[in-house]
């Protein structure tokens, strides 16, 4: 239960964030679908793919248990996220794998700029960490 209600409060800041951001172009990301492939130096654990997917300037995805949405701006390099919906299931398998959805979450609420480089994405959160994305095909 309180894994849930952690859930909650990250969705909350996440919307929170809406304010963030300018307006702009999103034809970097826009129709691109991305892997998790690390967050924060660490790797997603065992057969769970959190994912990204930018459309139209809606973003969506996995967390690792829940999907979630919203809307996204793009001025240059600058990238924020609007407010968010997500679903609410409680995973238990793997061990481990609402505390990555709840950290995943978390660091998408903090990104403030985006890279994409040799075919892979890479969002920089407030606090310096990353996460890094291959492209889902």
């Amino acid at each position: 239960m309180k894994k849930i209600y952690a859930a909650s409060v990250i969705l909350l800041v996440m919307v929170s964030l809406a304010a963030c951001g300018g307006s702009g172009q999103s034809a970097d990301l826009d129709g691109t679908s991305w892997l998790l492939v690390a967050y924060g130096g660490s790797a997603p654990i065992g057969m769970t793919m959190p994912t990204l997917a930018f459309q139209d300037g809606q973003v969506s995805g996995n967390a690792s248990c829940n999907s979630f949405g919203g809307s996204f701006e793009v001025t240059g390099d600058r990238l924020s996220f609007g407010p968010m919906f997500m679903t609410e299931m409680f995973c238990m398998d793997p061990e481990g794998v609402m505390d990555q959805e709840g950290l995943y979450l978390q660091m998408l609420g903090s990104v403030e700029r985006f890279e994409i480089s040799d075919g892979q994405l890479v969002l920089f959160t407030a606090s310096g960490d990353t996460l890094n994305f291959i492209p889902a095909e």
